[in-house]
């Protein structure tokens, strides 16, 4: 009875433990949940009878002494540590990361800001002026979308910058520029993206400063394409400095903006909306997975219009991972990865 009672305590264990330790298994795409469950079921079942071959050799070498038995169990040890050790290693690798970087407990959404700045930019083009400065001031005491981002809108929507909370550490760098003390300015704000380069707030001032006031926007051009680099920058954040740099060197460029936001992946690309393009082309995956031009595109879009070398790799692999699609596909696709990467080293 006891021996029972303590295989089935030891087989409960081994297949929560299992089933939980198997979700991080590197190679679940979370894009087919029935090839993922498989997967996870496979392996959880082959652990579970290694544990019971382990059991029974533990049993009959505690119960009888047998030599043997005892053996067996270290040879069963050896398959199951290697069944596991990569799961394993993603557990450590994530427990790590949280070491180091505390995870927010908040719901996360990765595309409320890009969803955000996008309503703003409608409301603007509508002349809904009121409703857009409403929601400004939300998205300020939110903290969702980058200060320095909302604070341009506000001075263009006509709200006086006297009047806009400043983060602390640009306070100076901003009292600098209005006052005119450009150089001074310009040194500050690049000493605090030495210190930090993913200072979404600071770059952008610095783009404002050589684009509108210093007329150089190659320079604020090189400011953009190196907060490109910085890995956890929101797409809507380099979209915005795009479109603004452009407008901040051709002060009529926003009278020549039309009323109606472009409705095709083209139109949207063809006119900076790279964070709209993104989101609805990773809408379009996940309806149409077996769409090989899709996730193509979408990788594109990454790598040559958001300069995220590192993110079109990742879709790729996805791609790599899908069945439905053939070596002649993956290999195109791994041909472009390749004459992306090279463009990109060129433009450096």
């Amino acid at each position: 009875m006891l021996f029972f009672l303590a295989n089935i305590v030891v087989l409960a264990l081994a297949a929560w433990a299992s089933w939980w330790l198997s979700g991080y298994d590197a190679k679940l795409t979370g894009e087919n949940e029935r090839r993922d469950f498989i997967r996870r079921a496979i392996r959880v079942g082959t652990t579970l009878v290694l544990v019971e071959l382990a059991f029974l050799s533990l049993w009959r070498f505690w119960r009888y002494g047998d030599q043997a038995s005892g053996m067996a169990y270290l040879i069963i040890a050896l398959p199951l540590a290697l069944l596991w050790v990569g799961c394993l290693g993603e557990l450590c690798a994530h427990t790590f990361h949280r070491l180091i970087d505390p995870e927010d407990h908040r719901e996360f959404d990765p595309l409320k800001s890009r969803r955000d700045l996008d309503m703003l930019a409608r409301l603007v083009r509508n002349g809904r002026k009121e409703e857009a400065i409403q929601l400004c001031q939300m998205l300020k005491e939110s903290g969702d979308v980058s200060v320095a981002t909302l604070d341009t809108m506000l001075e263009h929507l006509g709200v006086k910058p006297d009047n806009v909370l400043k983060p602390k550490p640009l306070t100076e760098a901003y009292q600098l520029r209005s006052q005119g003390k450009l150089s001074e300015a310009e040194a500050k704000l690049n000493s605090l993206l030495m210190e930090n380069p993913a200072n979404v707030d600071a770059a952008l001032m610095l783009m404002r400063l050589y684009a509108q006031d210093l007329h150089r926007s190659d320079k604020a051009s090189e400011v953009l394409r190196s907060l490109e680099l910085q890995p956890n920058i929101a797409h809507a954040h380099i979209e915005f400095a795009r479109r603004s740099i452009y407008e901040w060197s051709h002060p009529t460029a926003k009278e020549a903006v039309g009323e109606a936001q472009p409705e095709s992946l083209d139109e949207l690309l063809a006119n900076g909306y790279f964070g709209t393009a993104i989101e609805i082309l990773e809408q379009k995956v996940k309806e149409q997975p077996q769409d090989f031009d899709l996730w193509l595109k979408l990788a594109e879009t990454q790598a040559r219009h958001c300069g995220n070398i590192h993110q079109a790799e990742k879709i790729i692999q996805r791609l790599e991972a899908n069945p439905a699609f053939s070596p002649e596909q993956i290999q195109l696709a791994g041909t472009r990865l390749k004459e992306w990467r090279e463009a990109r080293l060129q433009h450096r």
